[in-house]
């Protein structure tokens, strides 16, 4: 297997969940915008995204989720997805909540104030400026939920969710997205996955 990769929201989420997982797949380091916009790159995802995993036998899988997905099938230990039924129920319905909630603001706020995306989205400054403004009330509302005690965003045990939010924390860090001071337990699980091995991936 090999990697097509760069220093993005996405190929990171991949990168965290390789680390987690303690497995080694080559990578290939690619420059988002220039080398995805070629013609032999859209031969392997004909929408220039990264990233991208190839499988040995030359099939490809694109979208992270995707890409995560197939990798704890193919290397179970340590679950990041869940065991049982209830635990992946509730892994996904943490790892949806964070992406809808938290991830996406970043997001279109990325999107639609880079010149990277211009040929990929009609870009709005006002759509931008306003899911920045929205994402305190975001971090106030995680706060809320996790003011129970739980170690991780999903129970007492690491999972897919913080890695989600785990890619949120790097986006913020990079676009001066602070989480508000008075969210202390946004706070404390953000310093506790910042110090996992796998933040530096």
């Amino acid at each position: 297997m090999k990697l097509y990769d760069t220093k993005a929201g996405n190929p990171k989420r991949v990168r965290i969940f390789i680390a987690e997982k303690g497995i080694e797949i080559p990578r290939i380091n690619m420059e988002a915008g220039t080398d995805t916009r070629t013609e032999e790159f859209r031969k392997i995802n004909s929408l220039g995204e990264l990233p991208v995993l190839e499988l040995d036998d030359g099939r490809v899988l694109t979208e992270s989720f995707a890409i995560c997905r197939f990798l704890e099938s193919e290397f179970p230990e340590p679950p990041l997805m869940g065991r049982d039924a209830f635990e992946q129920g509730n892994i996904e319905m943490w790892s949806q909540r964070i992406h809808n909630q938290l991830f996406l603001p970043h997001g279109h706020y990325v999107r639609h104030t880079l010149s990277l995306f211009e040929d990929v989205v009609i870009q709005v400054p006002a759509f931008a400026e306003a899911e920045r403004d929205i994402i305190p009330q975001r971090w106030a509302w995680l706060d809320q939920e996790i003011a129970d005690g739980r170690l991780f965003l999903a129970g007492d045990a690491f999972s897919m969710a913080d890695i989600h939010g785990m890619v949120v924390l790097m986006l913020a860090g990079l676009f001066d997205f602070p989480i508000p001071a008075e969210c202390t337990h946004a706070t404390r699980w953000a310093d506790r996955v910042k110090g996992r091995p796998s933040w530096d991936a």
